[in-house]
C-alpha cells in the first residue's frame, strides 16, 4: 500500500508539468499570423460559405490569416443610421414595426392626427465573424456568427450562428426555404417586402456541389406554428360557436420541417429555384378527446433573369397551406392553421401565398437603382379575423419600394428610398402608408 501511494503522488506531481507542455505535433513554427488585405482568392474562399440574404454583411477588406492561407478570420460589420418619414399613417410607432416597414402593421383604420410620424434610427447596426480552417482544402470548416440589434432596440441579438462542413451545416441560419440571391433587391427597410418566403431557424441542412450548373439542397427545422387560440366560430355547426373545440397546449411537436430545394444557374447570374417543404402541426381534438395531426406545405419558383450585364430581375412566388411561419407578414398571425368549418375538433391548414418581383440597375460602377412590388395574402381565415382582434385581422398587402444607392467608397454608401404598401382586412377596410427615408452606411 505505502508503495501505491508513492507512486499516485508522484503521478500527481508531475500531471500539471506534462500538461503545461505544449502540443507541438500540428504546428508549423515557419507559419505566421498577420493582418492582410482581402485577395480575390481569400474572398471567393469566405463567400462560399458567409449567408446568402438580405441585409447581409459583405465580406470585410481586411482579414486576419495565416502566411499559408490555410486558416482566415474575418470581422465585418456595418453600421447605418436611417432617416426617415412617414406619411399617411404613423408605422414606425407600431410595437413590431419601427424601422421595418411591417406592411401587416399598418394601423386600420389610420388614426386621427396620427398620419405621419419622422424618425432617426440608428438600430440597424450588425456585427459578424467568420472563421475559416484548413481553407483550400476539402476538409475546410467554418464558423460564423453575427450579432446585431433589432432595429427598435438598443439590445445586442444573436441573429446567426452555425458550422459549415463538407456541404453541411448545423446552427441558426436563414431556412433552405428562403432564396436570398431572388427574393429582393437591396433596400434600406430591414423589413423588405410583404410576400417573401425569409425566416431564422434552427436548421441542420445539406447543400450539394455544382455539377454543370445543377444543384440541391435538403435540411431539417425546428418549427414554429401560428394557429388560432381553438375557438370554433365557423357557421355550420352554430352550438360550437364560440366555444374552444382544439388546443396545442400540452401536445408535442416531435416532427421537423423539411425544406429541400433543387436549382440550375450559369455563369452569367442566369438561375431557377424550385423549393418545397413538408410540415407536420400535432394539436388535440377537445370534442373527441384525441391528439390528431395535419399536414402543412409550401411549394415555390423562384430565380435570377440577368438580360445584361446592367441588370438583374428578380423573382419569387410562393403558395401553400399552413406555412405562415416562412412567409414574411403573415409569420406570427394565428392564422396557419384553424378550426375547421366542416369538422369542429379538427384543424385545417390555411392556404396562403407570397409574390415577389424586382429588378437591379447597375448603369455605372457606383450607382444602383432598384424597384420591386410583392403581394401576399390568406384565404379562408375571414371567421377568426374580426374588428374586435384588429393587428391579426389579415386579408391581403401590398409593398412597392425603389430606391438608388451610391458607393462614395468601398466602405461608405448612400441611399434614398420610397416605400409604400397597403394592408388590407376581411371587414373593417383598409389603409396605406408611405415612407421616405435615407441612410449612410459604413461597413468595415
Amino acid at each position: 500500500m505505502k508503495t501505491l501511494l508513492i507512486a499516485l503522488s508522484l503521478i500527481a506531481a508531475c500531471a500539471p508539468a506534462h500538461a503545461s507542455e505544449p502540443d507541438s505535433t500540428y504546428i508549423d513554427h515557419n507559419v505566421r499570423i498577420h493582418l492582410s488585405r482581402t485577395s480575390p482568392e481569400v474572398k471567393k474562399t469566405l463567400e462560399q460559405t458567409r449567408p446568402v440574404e438580405p441585409q447581409s454583411v459583405s465580406v470585410p477588406n481586411f482579414v486576419i490569416k495565416s502566411t499559408n492561407d490555410k486558416f482566415i478570420m474575418a470581422i465585418g460589420g456595418h453600421v447605418n443610421p436611417i432617416v426617415g418619414y412617414d406619411i399617411g399613417n404613423d408605422l414606425y410607432e407600431v410595437d413590431g414595426a419601427g424601422l421595418g416597414f411591417v406592411t401587416s402593421a399598418i394601423p386600420v383604420p389610420a388614426e386621427k392626427g396620427r398620419k405621419s410620424d419622422y424618425f432617426i434610427n440608428p438600430l440597424n447596426a450588425q456585427l459578424d465573424f467568420q472563421i475559416v480552417g484548413l481553407a483550400g482544402t476539402p476538409n475546410a470548416i467554418t464558423a460564423y456568427i453575427k450579432i446585431g440589434t433589432n432595429n427598435n432596440s438598443p439590445a445586442i441579438k444573436l441573429k446567426r450562428a452555425y458550422i459549415s462542413y463538407r456541404g453541411f451545416t448545423g446552427g441558426q441560419v436563414a431556412t433552405l426555404m428562403q432564396d436570398g440571391d431572388a427574393c429582393q433587391p437591396p433596400t434600406i427597410d430591414p423589413q423588405g417586402p410583404c410576400g417573401m418566403v425569409s425566416t431564422t431557424a434552427y436548421e441542420l441542412n445539406y447543400k450539394s456541389p455544382d455539377y454543370n450548373g445543377f444543384r440541391w439542397a435538403i435540411g431539417l427545422d425546428m418549427p414554429s406554428y401560428y394557429a388560432s387560440s381553438g375557438y370554433y366560430q365557423g357557421h355550420d355547426y352554430p352550438k360550437y360557436r364560440g366555444e374552444q373545440v382544439t388546443t396545442v397546449q400540452n401536445v408535442e411537436q416531435m416532427t421537423p420541417d423539411i425544406p429541400a430545394w433543387v436549382q440550375y444557374g450559369t455563369a452569367t447570374g442566369n438561375r431557377i429555384r424550385f423549393s418545397a417543404m413538408l410540415r407536420n402541426f400535432t394539436y388535440r381534438d377537445l370534442l373527441q378527446d384525441k391528439v390528431r395531426h395535419i399536414a402543412g406545405y409550401g411549394v415555390m419558383l423562384s430565380g435570377n433573369l440577368v438580360p445584361c450585364k446592367a441588370v438583374t430581375l428578380y423573382l419569387q412566388a410562393a403558395y401553400g397551406r399552413g406555412f405562415g411561419a416562412y412567409l414574411q407578414d403573415i409569420a406570427g398571425q394565428p392564422l396557419s392553421f384553424v378550426p375547421s368549418d366542416s369538422k369542429p375538433g379538427y384543424m385545417q391548414a390555411s392556404p396562403m401565398m407570397g409574390i415577389n418581383i424586382g429588378a437591379s440597375f447597375n448603369f455605372a460602377k457606383r450607382w444602383q437603382i432598384n424597384i420591386m412590388g410583392s403581394e401576399s395574402r390568406i384565404w379562408k381565415v375571414s371567421d377568426y379575423c374580426t374588428a374586435k382582434d384588429a393587428p391579426a385581422n389579415y386579408k391581403y398587402a401590398l409593398y412597392g419600394a425603389a430606391n438608388v444607392f451610391y458607393n462614395i467608397t468601398s466602405y461608405l454608401q448612400w441611399g434614398l428610398e420610397y416605400v409604400w404598401g397597403r394592408r388590407m382586412t376581411w371587414d373593417i377596410g383598409g389603409a396605406n402608408d408611405s415612407r421616405i427615408q435615407t441612410q449612410i452606411m459604413f461597413t468595415i
